[in-house]
């Protein structure tokens, strides 16, 4: 029977995905562990394995088509094996299921409607999303199931003439839809409690002009990492999860560094930052910055952290707000440095200052543990300790 390649989980968050190409034509040969497709996510782009054997019988999604989790992509069996009718009803086996998935297929237990018309909700939703009429689609599954290829098909074939013109504008680009999900998730589902800290970096300063090379320093980037895993080492709660009404404790300080690159925005994780000294941070930035550049980050790369970290200094912005990213506990911005009067010691002298602020999840995170993590932070960059 011919082995259904279905779209396995890409990653938290993750609600559908793109098929940018085919590497496989429907007839060569295919071997397990073969790739047969880049597929796209909101951020990355990501390698179609085989999990069956013989030849690319069907493609079931084009390029440039949509696919949920779970999803038939594509049909691998035999040369000239059908993949009509029970190859197409029936449920993958478990091992052709990545990460313990639930097959999605039209059993008996997922279908709606009566005999006349029978289909799963996963296909309901997407012929709602496509403008699909399903009383006036013929279903090919067994028993007259409608399935996913019969909704696409029909969209295909629909008369375009009868349809509404499109609205004036133009759709968000791929990346920022994922940026706006994950926002209006945040904003409706986590409170965010705000502080606000001023930054003595003299010592930042100083560090990073003795590790000069050749005109490359240490990014603040690395520093303000070193600095929150450095206080995240003595309030472990900030990098805890929430879960309902249970906490998840991480193992390890993972720490997403947002990345802009025009108007997309990335979030990579830098991982064990606790474990890590500052001239492997600094490269480890470098290298997640030039990933982004390239767009060759991959989806796990951008999974696991529990707190962020946005530096927008290089702007003339005195502080702005950042939203906490689905997931995450808190996220630590970061202003300009801005040269100002100060009092030491009686005298007043000029001193760089930055102001940083921190969110934090308020069903977590009390003001007072928020306040004792933003000290923290304060205290290290400002002691030099971690230099």
């Amino acid at each position: 029977m011919a082995v259904a390649i279905r779209l396995p989980d890409m990653g938290t968050n993750v609600q559908e995905c793109k098929v940018l190409s085919w590497r496989i034509k429907p007839g060569e040969g295919v071997k397990r562990g073969d790739v047969l497709a880049d597929i796209e996510t909101d951020k990355a782009v990501a390698e179609l394995e085989s999990t069956g054997e013989g030849v690319l019988l069907e493609v079931a999604v084009m390029e440039g088509e949509l696919a949920c989790t779970g999803d038939i992509l594509a049909y691998v069996g035999k040369p000239g094996e059908s993949v009509a009718g029970e190859a197409k009803a029936v449920a993958a086996p478990a091992a052709a299921l990545p990460h313990g998935t639930a097959s999605p297929a039209a059993t008996p237990s997922h279908l709606e409607g009566g005999p006349s018309l029978r289909v799963a909700p996963i296909v309901r939703n997407l012929a709602a999303k496509l403008g699909v009429d399903l009383d006036r689609v013929n279903g090919t599954g067994a028993g007259g199931v409608i399935t996913r290829e019969d909704v696409q098909r029909a969209s295909r074939e629909q008369d375009t003439s009868t349809q509404e013109p499109a609205l004036p504008g133009e759709p968000l680009p791929r990346a920022q839809v994922a940026v706006a999900r994950a926002v209006q998730k945040s904003w409706k589902e986590i409170p965010h409690l705000s502080l606000t800290a001023s930054i003595d970096i003299t010592s930042a300063q100083e560090m990073r002009a003795r590790s000069d090379v050749n005109g490359a320093r240490l990014s603040y980037d690395a520093i303000f990492l070193k600095a929150m895993a450095r206080a995240a080492e003595t309030l472990p709660l900030v990098v805890g999860k929430l879960d309902g009404e249970r906490i998840i404790r991480p193992q390890g300080i993972h720490i997403a560094l947002a990345i802009g690159l025009e108007n997309e925005l990335f979030l990579p994780v830098v991982r064990d930052v606790g474990k890590k000294d500052l001239a492997s941070l600094g490269k480890e930035v470098a290298d997640l910055v030039a990933k982004v550049k390239a767009r060759t980050l991959r989806p796990d790369q951008m999974s696991g952290g529990s707190m962020a970290l946005s530096n927008l200094g290089m702007y003339p912005i005195d502080a702005f707000d950042g939203i906490i990213f689905p997931e995450h506990s808190t996220i630590l911005t970061v202003g300009a440095i801005q040269l100002k009067p100060v009092i030491l010691e009686g005298e007043v002298k000029a001193r760089p200052l930055l102001t940083v602020k921190l969110a934090a999840d308020h069903r977590l995170i009390n003001g007072r543990t928020a306040a004792a993590f933003l000290s923290k932070v304060k205290e290290v960059i400002e002691s030099g300790e971690i230099f």
